[in-house]
């Protein structure tokens, strides 16, 4: 995971093949001439448990906010199991492990064990419990434990906040209902490792309370108020732990059926990150104007459009590096960790016209929280963010 979501273009014909699949980028390089946002750091901390953070390891251990992912699956009358995936930094030795507790009222019900793949300076992991079936409901909390086999300690990595839900009827369902998760976005830097620049594009990371695909999405940005660009077309990406479904299908015996989807999607921007000149080849004169994010240093205000509906809006500042900067809120109190500086959180709004695409909106939990439980950053912003929200709306709530 990345540590638990941007940007109206001439058409890229260069950039119309399928994207391969993604390449991790590396936290430790960064193009000539690029800047490097700076993120806060949070200090070394211990856990209410009275395990270290994992940002006090060294290097720091930190989940990819981006593409964090927990759901629970339902095995029949028996209860649910659960899984997650994960994305962390390059671990200290072969033997490091992970797993996930899941726990109510301090107590642990289940352990998953994480099966770990070490790819470059990135460990992928894939967490599952498969053992006797859950029937907990309510508040529960799942700490990811990082297990430092060298120095033999343990430290806390995150901490997933839910709530589940049990349902019956003609069939058992058994949920979290994750609706803070539609409050973020982020931005990923990536491809630059390449044969060539293709594929150094933007992706966003989304979250919709929808099973539907977004076909034919594009960006309907302006730069600092003024410049209007050409629509940005988007080519959503699938498989791989970049994408995901948290599903809950339910059916009264008396009543109609109902089928809750949370859906995190990959949107690929035909757009490249960084500067102009660093494209490889000859694409520095190919490349057309206004698709290289330096061409138009600034402030960003899209419009991701669907159907004719702007169904959210995503503003983000570019620096004169052609690279996308963390959203200010990141300056607060307890700003968001995130894996490295090619992955940023950008302002992500709901529009009115987001209810022609969600199926669910629920405000009072995104003012909660970002996903997961994850805390908002102290900013004066995160008010106005907020406030914007459109009323409740969509699938009721779970009883």
């Amino acid at each position: 995971m990345r540590s638990l979501v941007v940007l109206a273009l001439l058409a890229l014909p260069s950039l119309a093949l399928a994207a391969p699949a993604k390449p991790k980028p590396l936290p430790v390089p960064v193009p000539k001439g690029v800047n490097k946002p700076s993120t806060p750091t949070p200090p070394a901390a211990t856990s209410a448990a009275g395990r270290p953070l994992g940002t006090s390891h060294n290097p720091p251990v930190i989940l990819d906010e981006a593409t964090a992912f927990l759901t629970l699956r339902t095995r029949s009358d028996e209860g649910y199991d659960f899984r997650a995936s994960i994305e962390l930094p390059a671990l200290s030795s072969k033997t490091d492990t992970a797993h996930i507790d899941l726990k109510q009222n301090g107590k642990i019900l289940a352990t998953a064990k994480c099966t770990l793949d070490r790819a470059g300076n990135y460990t992928n992991g894939n967490c599952e419990y498969g053992g006797t079936p859950l029937k907990a409901k309510g508040d529960l909390e799942a700490d990811l434990i990082y297990w430092d086999d060298q120095s033999e300690k343990e430290y806390l990595v995150r901490t997933f906040k839910v709530t589940a839900y049990h349902f019956s009827g003609q069939w058992e369902t058994w949920q979290i209902f994750p609706d803070d998760l539609l409050a973020a976005g982020y931005a990923y830097m990536g491809h630059d490792n390449r044969e060539d620049s293709t594929y150094r594009r933007v992706d966003l990371y989304i979250w919709f309370s929808t099973g539907d695909y977004l076909n034919e999405g594009t960006l309907r940005c302006t730069v600092n108020g003024s410049k209007k660009l050409a629509d940005i077309s988007l080519s959503p990406q699938g498989g791989g732990d970049e994408t995901g479904t948290i599903e809950a299908d339910v059916q009264p015996k008396n009543g109609e059926r109902v089928t809750y989807r949370w859906q995190r999607m990959d949107l690929m921007a035909e757009l490249l990150w960084g500067k102009r000149e660093t494209l490889r080849y000859d694409m520095p004169k190919t490349q057309a104007k206004d698709s290289v994010l330096s061409d138009n240093p600034g402030k960003w205000e899209c419009k991701l459009r669907h159907d004719g509906k702007a169904i959210r809006t995503l503003s983000f500042v570019v620096d004169n590096n052609g690279m996308i900067l963390p959203d200010e809120i990141q300056s607060g109190k307890g700003a968001i960790t995130m894996i490295n500086n090619r992955v940023v959180l950008i302002d992500s709004r709901l529009t009115p016209d987001s209810q022609s695409f969600d199926k669910r909106i629920n405000p009072a939990a995104m003012k909660k929280s970002m996903g997961f439980g994850l805390p908002w950053p102290t900013h004066p912003k995160v008010q106005t963010i907020q406030a914007s929200y459109p009323p409740k709306f969509g699938q009721p709530d779970p009883k």
